[in-house]
């Protein structure tokens, strides 16, 4: 008898283990396309990549006519205070006649008709990630780049009243449905268009059974 006992005390242990992890461990995903798009809250990014670097302005678009697509999937561990991450994206910057290159991409803290500041970055090419962090770059047009975020990655926002490091933050706005992925692209060097810096591909993140739900009640 005592042999059940222990076995159903470690199955119960086990049980309430898994349901603890589960609590903790969310999963969330965006569909990123020009559809989607509005734009960036207006400011002027400098493009490195040129002789000499040359600064462009970036504001509000509303949708943008694009080829473009991409997915982001993000796996929050809040135990460890982790978010892992992969943002794949493909023919981003390449309708003509706004053709250019990813310059850098993000999760920003906005809903869905808003724009708002960066949370985090995904990649960029333009040298202007967090400090003290590496910030990978990003593929030209189609790729994919993967990482993992901690509070270090969390950039601050002070118009929006987030501080750097605040890793608590950059898990409300994903749980509030608060947060959207963007893609921004910049001309080539030696382009005569100004491609999309505001951001060419956005997609707001949801829960993954959010997300299910909805893509069930829109087909």
């Amino acid at each position: 008898m005592r042999r059940y006992d222990v076995t159903a005390s470690a199955l119960a242990a086990a049980v309430v283990a898994f349901l603890a992890s589960y609590a903790i461990a969310e999963e969330f995903t965006a569909h990123l396309k020009g559809f989607n798009e509005i734009g960036s809250i207006p400011t002027t990014i400098t493009i490195p990549a040129t002789t000499p670097p040359t600064s462009v302005s970036t504001g509000y678009t509303g949708a943008v006519l694009s080829d473009g697509t991409g997915t982001a999937k993000l796996d929050l561990d809040k135990e460890a205070g982790t978010i892992d991450y992969t943002l794949t994206y493909s023919n981003v910057g390449t309708t003509p006649p706004q053709t250019g290159m990813v310059s850098q991409a993000h999760i920003h803290f906005g809903k869905s008709h808003d724009s708002g500041g960066i949370l985090v970055f995904f990649c960029t090419n333009l040298g202007n990630g967090p400090t003290g962090v590496m910030t990978q770059s990003c593929p030209a047009n189609s790729g994919t780049v993967t990482g993992t975020w901690t509070k270090a990655n969390v950039a601050a926002i002070p118009g929006q009243n987030v501080a750097a490091g605040d890793f608590d933050a950059l898990v409300d706005a994903l749980e509030s449905n608060t947060a959207y992925a963007n893609i921004h692209t910049t001309p080539l060097p030696g382009g005569t268009n100004t491609a999309y810096p505001g951001g060419e591909i956005r997609g707001q993140v949801h829960a993954v059974e959010k997300d299910h739900d909805h893509d069930q009640n829109h087909r």
